[in-house]
């Protein structure tokens, strides 16, 4: 069975979830706490409870689920109705916000110790926003093609 690349998109993202876990154990081991840098989506948040080898395991298998949910939508989609058109750019809408929001996060973790030293020349919240952009850009290029077909799908075509 060949994967469509809105599928590849959707199944990368515990990929980057387990990035965004590795760059958050980065910036730990270089000695900067959690608890005062905004480091991970929820790790800040289990590390000020001491909880953070939990936050590991419960937050792959919350992007494991979110991505089985996300394909199961996708698959159960047909392209000649409206309202499921409707649907499917939902999808792609979350699908591109969670992505760059993951992205965003795993650059965030990478600069942090270049912007606390001020080794940076731009403002970090600067770029995440552009790292976020980028991603949410980059996806859509590369989905571009089963987003065209999805909308342009006839109903000749799927017999």
């Amino acid at each position: 069975m060949k994967l469509s690349r809105i599928n590849m998109a959707i199944w990368i993202l515990p990929v980057l979830g387990f990035l965004d876990v590795v760059t958050t154990f980065y910036v730990s081991s270089l000695g900067y706490p959690l608890e005062r840098h905004e480091v991970g989506l929820f790790a800040s948040y289990f590390a000020r409870m001491g909880l953070l080898l939990y936050y590991v395991p419960l937050y792959l298998i919350i992007l494991s689920i979110f991505s089985f949910v996300l394909w199961q939508m996708k698959n159960s989609l047909n392209p000649l109705s409206n309202i499921d058109k409707l649907i499917f750019g939902f999808l792609i809408f979350v699908l591109c916000f969670v992505y760059g929001k993951i992205s965003a996060t795993i650059a965030s973790n990478i600069l942090l110790p270049y912007y606390l030293q001020g080794r940076l020349l731009f403002s970090k919240d600067l770029a995440e926003v552009f790292v976020f952009i980028a991603s949410v850009f980059q996806l859509v290029w590369f989905i571009k093609d089963d987003l065209v077909g999805f909308y342009q799908t006839e109903e000749g075509e799927l017999e």
